[in-house]
């Protein structure tokens, strides 16, 4: 069996990872605390690779065009970035899915299907220590043909468990999301790759388990800014905490010292000022069909289901990018306002910490979120990656700045979008803050 202790780069002692099709990088994110060093990031969307080097400045992120194409990427751009490609221990990625999506079409003949033998081929040329690939449930329906050939190209050379269904409430997440994932060890290794156990326990009623709880959506928001009660975020997007976190959760995600996730920030960060805040107004046609759902209950024609407080939220999907009609899922509506959720809220049910930076649109920003895993199940993932490898490494702290200059029109673009203008129609729940928090406590 191959060891791969006291493992040294040109980076340092951390293993290298590299994250093909990183969207806003919910995946590196998760890897990298776990213990990974993610020092390259591929992403052909523009904006996504922009908000993912934005908020890892330790990582290369090739965003846009040919040089974020993963069709293009191979050895010699790892050569050309000063790696040498027997130094990385993984090669991860979500391939794009819509094609396999069971919310979506279900299109065999996508193009964009093809970009899963692409990943393979990657991993052939580079062979790292271990590659981890993540998708859709549907890959193994509609995608099946895909994925069989692209693990018939990597056994060669691999160990490989079959495709797995992971539940990302098993591992802290607070919604009903599932992935298949597909993980492969390089044969001379001599391990058997398998996936993790689950780390938390999800019920509904409080339980004494001896194993970590997974928060309920409620246990999740709570803290968070009362966006309604702020006319200004009809065009802005940053707020003032106004409450203090109220469980251990919501102390990791806002990065307070001694959390149990231990997810303190990699970068000075404002603990005062809450992100991606934006208010959404509703019509008036929809907001009365709204105000009369009951937890759990879903809105027949826009597909908005109101949260129930007490159980996990409902999946946070992505929708598309222009070129693919620009499409917009419907987000999951408020426990207690006659509203969706605003990116910041869609965040937290996805387990990214509070100072990770969401574009200041809604519609952009609401996409990145949704196309991304959840940081907690990829940290649990690359754990056990770890420990199959027999590598023993800590998360580390960067010391570098993150460039503001990288979204600073954003900002100023989403603050001149004459917002400011139009009515604010969506003052829900008439009474007073506190007979609404008297109604939380009850539910």
């Amino acid at each position: 069996m191959k060891s791969a202790l006291n493992i040294n780069t040109s980076r340092g002692n951390n293993p290298i990872a590299i994250d093909l099709f990183c969207g806003v990088g919910g995946l590196s994110l998760g890897l990298s605390q776990s213990g990974f060093d993610v020092a390259l990031k591929i992403e052909i969307e523009e904006i996504s690779g922009r908000y993912a080097q934005y908020n890892s400045p330790e990582s290369k992120v090739l965003y846009g065009g040919a040089k974020g194409d993963v069709r293009y990427f191979g050895r010699e751009t790892i050569k050309s970035l000063s790696l040498r490609k027997d130094e990385v221990a993984l090669i991860t990625g979500g391939p794009p899915c819509q094609g396999f999506s069971l919310a979506g079409k279900q299109n065999v003949n996508d193009p964009l299907n093809e970009l899963v033998l692409e990943f393979a081929r990657v991993v052939n040329e580079i062979k790292p220590f271990a590659f981890l690939m993540e998708n859709v449930p549907g890959i193994t329906t509609a995608g099946s043909e895909k994925l069989r050939h692209a693990i018939r190209t990597l056994d060669k050379t691999f160990n490989i468990c079959e495709p797995t269904k992971l539940n990302a409430w098993d591992f802290g997440v607070p919604q009903t999301r599932q992935r298949v994932f597909l993980l492969g060890i390089r044969k001379d290794f001599g391990t058997t790759p398998s996936m993790p156990a689950p780390t938390h326990l999800w019920v509904e009623k409080y339980s004494r388990a001896l194993v970590p709880m997974t928060p309920n959506s409620w246990d999740a928001i709570s803290d968070l800014p009362d966006v309604d009660d702020y006319d200004f975020l009809v065009s802005a997007d940053r707020v003032p905490y106004d409450k203090q976190p109220f469980n251990d959760f919501q102390r990791a995600m806002r990065g307070i010292k001694g959390n149990f996730l231990n997810l303190v920030p990699p970068y000075k960060w404002d603990h005062s000022i809450c992100t991606n805040c934006r208010l959404t107004q509703h019509g008036p046609d929809l907001l009365k069909r709204l105000a009369k759902l009951a937890h759990g209950q879903s809105d027949k024609t826009s597909g908005i289901r109101r949260i129930n407080p007490m159980s996990l939220c409902s999946t946070i999907r992505a929708g598309t990018t222009k070129d693919r009609g620009s499409w917009s899922a419907p987000r999951p509506l408020h426990p207690f306002f006659d509203r969706v959720l605003t990116t910041r809220e869609c965040a937290r049910i996805q387990t990214f910490p509070d100072w990770f930076t969401f574009h200041p649109s809604k519609w952009h920003g609401n996409r990145m979120v949704g196309n991304a895993v959840p940081p907690l199940l990829a940290s649990a993932i690359g754990s056990h990656i770890l420990k199959l490898l027999g590598i023993d490494a800590k998360p580390t702290r960067s010391t570098l700045k993150r460039d503001d200059g990288l979204i600073r029109n954003d900002i100023q673009k989403a603050a001149e979008s004459n917002y400011e203008g139009r009515k604010v129609s969506q003052k829900v729940f008439s009474w007073s803050p506190k007979k609404r928090r008297k109604r939380e406590l009850q539910t």
